[in-house]
């Protein structure tokens, strides 16, 4: 029995139909906040139960009789998240799980400027020392979190991003997904870190160019401040510590932490990570 935890999401969702896809959604249980959101997959095959990661019982009873644990990182700020992926690793312990798979990000360092990297610094580091079996997936930046700027590119003819030059070797959220199947049903990979990220890189300048190409219209890359962003965050009446830390992630972005090619997408996936062509096709 495999657990995902904070199903409902993208990438939750992205990683059910993915074991759907394999055949596999019979020894998949979706841990969710609200199980209600979900009931349709329980007719695919899938066991749906509620857990939350600010409580421990329902944790333990989420990962009852479960070999894996999918530990797909939660929300809120450094100190939250690092309790919340504390309670999943007791409880995962308490239950007699053998394995955690954590989604954790690229650079996951104090001193990157992608502020969260710190609570999955800290994670890695408890998953280390748990005696747990673990591997870590750490993500680069989805296609998808730039979707309102591609839209919006296509629409004015700019594309704004804080360090237009630097390259982030972007993936899909199905990239993910299907690594992270890979990862849990294949062998040899328990003590393992994957880097998962695209097989290129890709600049804003090069994105706008390629977004010109595909939709017939000339659209330039912009270079904003990081400050910006976090001025439209605000605007859309999010959260302080989420205009900043989504402002944290887009700075290091453009300062070229997540430069980094891999070829673990294709390592664990069987196939190769998604091009940017073909992502962008979408825009067209």
């Amino acid at each position: 029995m495999i657990v995902i935890t904070a199903a409902s999401g993208k990438l939750g969702t992205a990683l059910a139909d993915a074991f759907k896809a394999k055949g596999l959604a019979g020894q998949v249980r979706l841990a969710v906040r609200s199980p209600d959101k979900l009931a349709a997959r329980k007719a695919e095959g899938f066991e749906v139960v509620a857990a939350d990661y600010d409580d421990p019982a329902s944790l333990k009873a989420a990962f009852a009789g479960a070999e894996t644990v999918v530990l797909i990182s939660g929300a809120g700020t450094n100190d939250i998240r690092t309790v919340q992926h504390h309670h999943v690793i007791e409880a995962a312990k308490a239950a007699g799980v053998t394995r955690i798979v954590y989604t954790s990000a690229t650079n996951p360092v104090s001193a990157s400027l992608f502020d969260w990297a710190k609570a999955h610094e800290a994670t890695e580091a408890e998953l280390k020392a748990s005696g747990l079996a673990w591997t870590i997936l750490r993500d680069n930046s989805y296609f998808s979190n730039n979707d309102p700027l591609f839209a919006n590119a296509k629409a004015s003819g700019v594309l704004p991003f804080p360090g237009i030059d630097a390259k982030v070797a972007y993936v899909s959220h199905e990239d993910v997904a299907d690594s992270i199947v890979g990862a849990v049903t294949g062998t040899g990979h328990a003590g393992k870190v994957y880097e998962i990220a695209g097989g290129e890189a890709w600049s804003a300048v090069e994105l706008a160019a390629l977004l010109s190409e595909l939709t017939g219209k000339e659209i330039k890359a912009l270079d904003v401040p990081v400050s910006a962003f976090e001025d439209q965050f605000r605007a859309m009446g999010l959260p302080e510590w989420v205009a900043t830390g989504v402002g944290s992630f887009y700075a290091a972005l453009g300062a070229g932490e997540y430069a980094a090619t891999s070829g673990d997408v294709a390592l664990l996936a069987g196939r190769p990570s998604t091009s940017a062509r073909a992502y962008l096709k979408a825009f067209a």
